[in-house]
């Protein structure tokens, strides 16, 4: 029997998230469960990201606001690219941040 996508999604999610944190691997915030995860490795990800040919291009980068992204939210404005990023407590708000707005 065929399951739908809704049912399949969450099913991959809590095996990920159970074995993040079977393994050691998920790092703060915890539990990881019910949200996008911080994990081991989290910053040389975000590193290997900066070396890539579409970063190097990139103008603009939009991230999310999770813990797991601050290496890239900090990169993108370090190398001089603007920000974009959701409001962490509202779905229809847009942060947009330059180099030179966080400046002081």
């Amino acid at each position: 029997m065929l399951m739908d996508v809704k049912t399949a999604k969450r099913l991959l999610r809590e095996e990920i998230w159970k074995e993040l944190e079977a393994k050691g691997i998920a790092r703060f915030p915890l539990p990881c469960y019910g949200r996008i995860p911080n994990f081991a490795g989290s910053d040389e990800a975000a590193d290997r990201l900066r070396a890539s040919a579409e970063w190097i291009r990139a103008k603009v980068v939009f991230v999310i606001p999770d813990f797991a992204q601050r290496k890239v939210r900090e990169n993108t404005l370090s190398d001089g690219k603007i920000l974009v990023m959701a409001s962490p407590d509202s779905n229809r708000v847009m942060l947009w941040f330059t180099p030179t707005t966080l400046k002081a």
